[in-house]
This record gives C-alpha cells, structure tokens and sequence, in this order.
C-alpha cells in the first residue's frame, strides 16, 4: 500500500484506484470460493492449498510487468484468487476442535495476517527509499516461494472426504448455508466490523502521506499503534480458561470496540488521540472477531469446508462492497482523516447493535462446547 502513491502516479491514475486495488484484491479472494469448498473435499485440502499458493506466485511475479493501471488491476485481482485457498486452514481448525480452542487458534492465524500490514510498512517504505515499486512484488514472490516449499514440506496428506461430486447435493448443502439466518447475520456483522481496519489499510496512505503530508516513519508509527491492538487481544484470548463463555467475548469486545471508535470520531483532528482510540477499536475487535465467527459458523450444521468456504466467499464480498462504499463517499466528501472517522461513527452503531441480537440466547454456551459433526 505504500507503493500505490508512485504507482498511480507512474501510471498517471485517479488517486481512487489506491483503494479500489484493495477492492479488487479482496473480491479476487472470493471470486473461487464457492468452487473450491466442495474441490478440498474432492482432491484433499493439500493439492488445493499448493495450487493456490502457486497461482499467488505466479501472479506476483507478472504484477512488475503491468503497463497501465488496468493490467496493474487485473494481475491484482488473479493474485487475490491465489488466497483462495487459505479458507482451507481455518475450515481444518473448525472441524478438529471446541469453541474456545477454535477461538485460541483463529486469534492466532488472524493476529499472524494482521502482522502484515504491520511488517509491509516497514519492509515496503525500505525499499522505495533506495529501488523501484517493483521490488516490493519481488520480495512478495520470494516470500511466496517460501510458503510453497514449507507447505509442500510440512502439510499432510488428509484423506478425500467427498468421492465423488455430487452437483446436486452440494447445491442443496449451499442453499441450506446461506438459507440459515443465524449464519448470515454473523457473517454480515463479522464483515461489516473488519470495515474500519480494512479500511484504514487501503486508505492511510492517501491520508497520511499524502494529504497530511507525513514522513514513511510517522505512517510506519500509526500502523503499529492502530494494529498492534489486534495482536495484543489476541495474546489475551489464549489466556481465557477453556470453558470462557463466547457470548462474554462478543460483548466486552463490542464495549471496548464501540468506546474506542467513538473516541476516535471525538479526536480526530488530533492524529495522535485518534491512533490511540483506534487502537482500543482494534483491542475490542480482536477480542469479539474470532468469537463471532465461531458462532456464525456453528449455526450451520453443513459440511465445515462448505461452510467455511461461504464465510470466506461472504466476508470478502462485504469487505470490498462497503470499501468501495467508502470510497465513494470520500471522492464526495474529501480523502481525509476526519472523513474517515466521521464514517466509521454510524458503522460501530450497527456493529453494536448486531452483536446485541446475535448474543440473545447465547448465555448457556459455554466455550468447551462441540456444536458441530466431524464432517
């Protein structure tokens, strides 16, 4: 995302396509989803896995090449379709374990994406300071490559589930997926709540370096302050004891989110104050994230690997739909910071109030509880 200033800039584009390559990106992730949920139960989740990874390498490594904005775009949009594949790991760890063990280790693949655009930051303002935008696509290639060989490593062999493709039965198993209420309205509210993280990637660079004029190192500081919340929620969760109750979780992470990005709107023509509170939003957000999930997800009694695969399909289309809702609304009312809060202050209030009614009844469930099949 550092990147996408000079790359705009040499492609003589809008400045709007800095989100929209985040958009396009995260509706790439999803555009495979719904193909590869019955595929992993098929051919086995490792072959699907090191296709995925090796379709993300490929396309990293043509991203340099692009020409115009509008194959810089579509390369992003095919090296999006290569994370597909990652659904594949949270499915496995839904299948083999209880809610709170689910919630320990979701935390833990969640906290280890969002080290991401903390380490990106870093990595990226590096290398434009001494070489070429591309470079950054190169040392995401390498650190693909990586990935592939340590997967095809260390990955086991998992027996096919499904022997043969039934077109009917898993239309039927979809239908029943997004046919169940309780499921979507998690998944709806799970995505709508990622928004204003998600958001401040894409956007941040147009807010911090460009509007506001800021060094890579005040850009670099802000990331780690607002994100960091994340990982630290995430060291807290896997100290609850095992039978924590999830409704617990969904609400103190619901308080704590809503007073930090309440206080974010109040402070934010101070740059410092808002990066404090939205560093509390990402506390709360990590605290009641992978507790809805969990939820939403047992609410389906469907094949695990169909229904993570629509959880990943649903949460990448809400997170490019409301982005590019952002973005609208920015080109209208000006790329800033105040902007950006401004937005976030009607989202929390939803967010809230979702996670008021999905708790409702939830009460007796413990987080030791297996609500799900094997399969």
């Amino acid at each position: 995302m550092p990147a996408m200033l000079v790359i705009v800039d040499e492609f003589q584009a809008d400045q709007k396509f800095i989100p929209l390559s985040l958009s396009l990106y995260l509706l790439g992730g999803s555009s495979l989803q719904i193909f590869l949920g019955p595929l992993a139960d098929y051919i086995g989740k490792r072959k699907l896995v090191l296709t995925g990874n090796t379709l993300f390498l490929l396309a990293t490594l043509t991203v340099p090449f692009a020409t115009s904005i509008e194959q810089f775009l579509a390369v992003r949009f095919v090296q999006g379709m290569g994370c597909c594949f990652i659904f594949v790991g949270y499915a496995m760890i839904h299948e083999l374990f209880d809610d709170m063990a689910a919630v320990k280790l979701s935390s833990i693949l969640s906290s280890t994406t969002i080290l991401a655009p903390l380490a990106g930051p870093i990595l990226g303002s590096a290398i434009l300071s001494q070489l070429d935008w591309r470079y950054v696509f190169f040392l995401s290639g390498l650190l693909a490559l990586l990935s592939l060989l340590g997967l095809f490593k260390c990955m086991p062999q998992m027996a096919v589930t499904r022997p043969r493709l039934d077109a009917g039965a898993i239309v039927r198993s979809y239908a029943r997926i997004f046919g169940n209420g309780r499921f979507m309205f998690g998944m709806f509210t799970a995505g709508l709540a990622t928004v204003p993280l998600t958001a401040w990637i894409g956007f941040s660079p147009i807010f911090v370096l460009q509007e506001m004029g800021a060094s890579y190192a005040t850009y670099i500081a802000l990331q780690c302050a607002i994100l960091s919340g994340f990982v630290l929620s995430s060291i807290a969760i896997q100290r609850l004891r095992q039978d924590f109750p999830l409704v617990s979780l969904l609400r103190m992470g619901g308080l704590v989110a809503a007073a930090g990005m309440l206080g974010a709107g109040a402070g934010r023509h101070h740059v410092d104050v808002f990066a404090a509170c939205m560093f509390v939003y990402s506390i709360g957000f990590g605290l009641f994230n992978g507790a809805l999930i969990r939820s939403a997800i047992t609410a389906s009694k469907e094949s695990l690997t169909l229904t993570t695969a629509a959880m990943s399909l649903l949460y990448c289309v809400y997170l490019s739909a409301w982005l590019q809702l952002y973005n609208v609304l920015c080109q209208r009312f000006g790329y800033a910071l105040e902007t950006y809060a401004l937005l976030n202050l009607p989202v929390i209030l939803i967010i809230v109030a979702c996670l008021l009614i999905f708790t409702r009844g939830m009460a007796g469930r413990r987080g030791s509880e297996v609500l799900l099949p094997q399969r």
